[in-house]
């Protein structure tokens, strides 16, 4: 039941941020595409965290990390960054229209922190921790288990993307944004569960969207 529900709860909590990116842009149009929405899930997903933790449904922790063990985490990033740049040049690439209106800081604030913040929230620091009753279930890669916490929470997230669709993103193109994103959400995930510390997941995703916006500002 609580995965059902953590899972129905985050679709909903995508929904309504859809939602509240449609009602403000309709107010206040010189907002940047996707602001409002990503503003929703940080403070929806906030509630719902400390809520759930007050009721003591999920465990959410924030730790001190070292130098040291973010080498592998932001290594292996890049390098599927770098994967995805080769896909890029034989697909070819366009300028995401939600960035279109922005500067360089504003993409940076926008895209690389607060993104990856409200979006790890809710996927990793929600969803994740609701799916781990079946934390024991898995797969083995490379001698590393890949939980079904993380194998979930990373394919939905990438699923998600698939709403780029309606910016009047091409097909193609979404579905390399697709595939990406559940190979980061799923390395976001993996470091968060076993360091069992959050800051693992935000630096993964904010590693991967700041290296996409140096690509798009150099290339």
């Amino acid at each position: 039941m609580k995965i059902f529900s953590g899972i129905i709860i985050t679709v909903v909590v995508l929904a309504l941020s859809g939602g509240i990116e449609i009602t403000i842009r309709s107010i206040i149009d010189s907002i940047p595409m996707g602001v409002s929405n990503q503003i929703g899930i940080l403070i929806i997903s906030i509630l719902l965290i400390f809520l759930f933790i007050k009721r003591r449904i999920i465990e959410f922790n924030i730790g001190k990390v070292t130098i040291k063990q973010l080498i592998f985490p932001i290594g292996l990033t890049v390098f599927l960054l770098i994967i995805r740049q080769f896909t890029t040049v034989v697909i070819g690439n366009e300028t995401h229209p939600a960035t279109v209106s922005m500067s360089i800081l504003q993409q940076f604030i926008f895209i690389v922190v607060l993104a990856s913040l409200s979006e790890e929230l809710l996927f990793r620091g929600f969803l994740q921790n609701m799916l781990n009753p079946v934390k024991p279930y898995g797969i083995n890669i490379l001698n590393r288990k890949i939980s079904l916490p993380v194998i979930i929470s990373g394919i939905l997230f990438g699923i998600m993307h698939f709403a780029l669709i309606g910016t009047g993103e091409e097909f193609r193109l979404v579905i390399q944004i697709v595939i990406f994103g559940t190979f980061v959400g799923m390395i976001a995930g993996y470091f968060q569960e076993k360091h069992n510390n959050f800051v693992f997941a935000f630096i993964v995703h904010m590693t991967a969207n700041l290296c996409g916006l140096i690509l798009s500002i150099v290339l």
